[in-house]
């Protein structure tokens, strides 16, 4: 089954490769997809070691840790219903053992107003919806686990790898 989850990834979705956005005008970027050329969106181009196509280098960062770390579970962006709206939380873990569910937000524009603003509004909803973050303990509907790049735009690698290790596996 883990298997056939990776097919539910953009990386083999035709629909993501259309390049169409009701919003804006696609901004298709050329890129190697399992040997052959292929256009993907500007927004999804760093490729993990998993193979997952993720919006920024420090996500990769992340996902690669979680791969190294035996966590090979994970979702990337997949829509969960909070507060009544759907969210797309960076990473999502199910662990298999108690099936408490952990949702990772990736914070890396706080300095951008806009962003700070939707993340403020997106954590709210969070924690109406009961998804509350790990330094409180969790809440009943979840776990979550927020990281944030500093304000050069950097990410410590290092601090990644030890919350994932005191989370998942310590």
């Amino acid at each position: 089954m883990r298997d056939l989850r990776r097919y539910a990834s953009e990386r083999y979705s035709d629909v993501a490769r259309r390049l169409t956005n009701v919003f804006v005008p696609p901004n298709p970027v050329p890129f190697d997809v399992d040997g052959k050329e292929s256009f993907l969106e500007e927004r999804l181009i760093h490729r993990t070691k998993r193979g997952d196509l993720v919006r920024s280098k420090s996500e990769v960062i992340i996902a690669n840790e979680l791969l190294a770390q035996g966590i090979d579970r994970y979702e990337y962006e997949a829509p969960l219903s909070v507060n009544g709206k759907t969210r797309y939380p960076d990473f999502t873990i199910i662990d298999d053992d108690t099936g408490e569910s952990f949702y990772w937000e990736h914070l890396g524009m706080l300095n951008h107003p806009d962003y700070r603003r939707r993340w403020e509004r997106k954590r709210e909803d969070y924690r109406q919806s009961g998804i509350l973050p790990h330094e409180d303990g969790g809440g009943d509907a979840g776990t979550l686990i927020v990281t944030q790049d500093d304000d050069k735009g950097g990410i410590d690698a290092e601090a990644i790898a030890k919350l994932i290790h005191d989370q998942f596996v310590g």
